[in-house]
């Protein structure tokens, strides 16, 4: 025999649905993905290797470009609004060679920082991701 349900508060329903509709949001899924990409930056940053001082054209290059060059970009062509956000860890135009030390040249062996730092941390990353739509979704159960 099936049983009946009575929603006795129906005002108090709507609103709560309401306030969880916004842990779904495209604010909500860029907050909880910068919070990933925070925990791979770190760890891509400690990696990364610092080279030496040297001298160029008459231009000085100090060391630790490459690590103070790693930022976080939001990636438009891969996200979806309101569905996906894609945000990238990687290196400013300005230590554009990045790519060669990550990958090796035909001259230089590969010293990769990028991958590692991304393999050491990808499970801390997902778990700062959920705690962020976990903390919205308790603020959107309690009112806020």
């Amino acid at each position: 025999m099936a049983s009946k349900t009575t929603i006795e508060n129906p005002t108090a329903l709507t609103d709560y649905l309401d306030r969880l509709e916004t842990v779904a949001s495209e604010s909500v899924l860029r907050q909880a993905a910068v919070a990933g990409a925070r925990v791979i930056h770190a760890e891509v940053q400690l990696r990364a290797p610092i080279g030496n001082a040297y001298e160029r054209k008459g231009t000085k290059h100090l060391p630790g470009t490459l690590k103070r060059s790693i930022l976080i970009a939001y990636d438009r062509e891969e996200s979806v609004a309101g569905r996906i956000a894609v945000y990238l860890v990687t290196w400013s135009k300005e230590a554009f060679y990045g790519r060669f030390v990550e990958l090796g040249t035909s001259h230089a062996p590969a010293d990769p920082f990028l991958r590692p730092g991304y393999e050491a941390k990808k499970k801390q990353a997902a778990t700062a991701m959920i705690e962020v739509i976990q903390s919205k979704a308790q603020e959107a159960a309690n009112g806020r």
